[in-house]
């Protein structure tokens, strides 16, 4: 009976120690949850963010080249606006402009006489002027355009709605061969029509020559307003 008590309690102690053992074991060395697919899952989180970072950046980047783009190519329409209405400022006589030419003098062939230059006798030299590839006309200080209006009142000879001055009377014209402009003017008609005028035309080439701009008011008839387009 003793003998099967010892037995009993040995065992029961054996038990308690493989039961104490364990519990220092478990104490000391505490089981670890894997968490390696939670940490790449954040690192994967971080690296998308990063990149969706990097193409917002990319995209500011592309955004703002576009819009410096956009904002250079108004800037050039603009420009390129900008000259050609210039040019048709040039072209049309509204603005000053320079180079080389001839300047045309008209005086009485007799000193004492007072001649009248009729307006068919400027009409007539505009017209050979431009004949012979003049570029630009002045006319007693009043700039010549296709619209300028040359007629007679009361007597006496406007030009864009001014009389002309007393004698002499001078003519600038801009060409780009003064000399052979020059040439053909003293030779041509209109200088005949002047001398039957009793009136003297003299030329002479000139290396810079400045013509005034047209400053009078420009009628424009038979123009409407253009629709917009949408």
């Amino acid at each position: 009976m003793n003998r099967k008590r010892r037995a009993v309690f040995s065992g029961v102690a054996c038990v308690l120690g493989l039961m104490l053992a364990v519990q220092f074991q478990t104490t000391n060395n505490p089981v670890t949850r894997d968490t390696r697919d939670t940490w790449e899952l954040r690192a994967d989180l971080e690296k998308e963010k990063q990149r969706q970072q990097d193409l917002n950046n990319e995209i500011k980047k592309y955004q703002a080249l576009l819009d410096n783009y956009e904002q250079s190519r108004k800037k050039e329409k603009i420009e390129a606006m900008q000259k050609a209405l210039d040019d048709l400022k040039e072209e049309a006589g509204l603005t000053e402009v320079s180079g080389q030419g001839i300047v045309i003098t008209i005086e009485p062939f007799n000193e004492g006489e007072m001649p009248k230059v009729y307006p068919e006798l400027i009409r007539r030299l505009i017209n050979e002027l431009n004949r012979y590839d003049a570029k630009d006309i002045s006319v007693d200080g009043q700039r010549i355009i296709t619209t300028t209006p040359i007629r007679e009142v009361n007597g006496e000879t406007y030009i864009n709605n001014q009389p002309i001055s007393s004698f002499p009377i001078e003519i600038k014209v801009l060409s780009d061969d003064a000399q052979k402009l020059q040439n053909k003017i003293i030779a041509s008609e209109s200088a005949e029509d002047f001398v039957r005028e009793n009136l003297y035309i003299d030329s002479k080439p000139e290396n810079q020559l400045t013509l005034p701009a047209y400053d009078k008011p420009i009628r424009v008839k038979y123009m409407k307003q253009a629709k917009e387009e949408l």
